[in-house]
C-alpha cells in the first residue's frame, strides 16, 4: 500500500511538472522509504512553483498534495478546460489588398469568440507552405497583416482553420 502512495505521489508530481504547473529545478532521490505515510529522502527534492492542487517549495517536507490523506483530490482541485462560446457563431473573412505587391491583411467580421485562436496558413499553388501560425481571433478581427513581399508572383491560398472548419481565401501576388 505504501508503494502505491509513493508511486501516486511521484506520478502526480511528474504530470504537474510536465503540464507546466510547477517548474522543476533539480530532482534527486537516492532512497525513498515510508514508515508513517511520509516521504523520506536523503537528497532533497528542489522545486520552484505552485499550482492549484500541488504546492511545493523546496525539499520533501513542504511537498503537499491537497488530497486530505485519501489519495483523491477534493472539489477545490477540479480544473475545467475553457469552452468556446458557440451559441452565436457567424464568420466572414476577407483578405486585402488583393492583388498585392507586399503586405496583405486578413480581416474577420461577424459574431465569434475572440478568445479563440485559429491556424492561418498561406499555401502556394504547388503546395508549398509559405506561412503557418496560430493567430488569436482578436488579431484577425482587428486586421492581421501577412508580409507577402518575399513571395513569388502567383496565386496563393490563405487557409484559416477555426473550430474544425476550414476557410479558404485566394490571394494574388504580383
Amino acid at each position: 500500500m505504501q508503494i502505491k502512495k509513493v508511486s501516486y505521489l511521484l506520478l502526480t508530481f511528474l504530470l504537474v511538472t510536465l503540464a507546466g504547473k510547477a517548474q522543476l529545478s533539480a530532482f534527486g532521490f537516492s532512497s525513498i522509504g515510508s514508515t508513517n505515510g511520509s516521504i523520506v529522502s536523503t537528497n532533497p527534492v528542489m522545486v520552484a512553483g505552485s499550482a492549484k492542487c500541488l504546492a511545493v517549495s523546496g525539499g520533501a517536507g513542504p511537498l503537499n498534495i491537497a488530497n486530505n490523506g485519501t489519495g483523491l483530490f477534493g472539489s477545490g482541485c477540479v480544473e475545467t478546460a475553457p469552452a468556446a462560446d458557440t451559441t452565436s457563431f457567424s464568420l466572414s473573412l476577407n483578405v486585402y489588398p488583393n492583388p498585392t505587391r507586399g503586405a496583405a491583411i486578413i480581416k474577420a467580421s461577424g459574431s465569434f469568440d475572440q478568445n479563440l485562436a485559429s491556424l492561418v496558413r498561406v499555401i502556394a499553388v504547388d503546395g508549398k507552405v509559405m506561412f503557418s501560425q496560430m493567430v488569436p481571433m482578436s488579431s484577425i478581427k482587428a486586421g492581421y497583416t501577412i508580409n507577402a513581399s518575399s513571395y513569388a508572383a502567383g496565386n496563393y491560398n490563405v487557409v484559416i482553420e477555426l473550430m474544425n472548419k476550414r476557410y479558404t481565401l485566394r490571394l494574388i501576388k504580383f
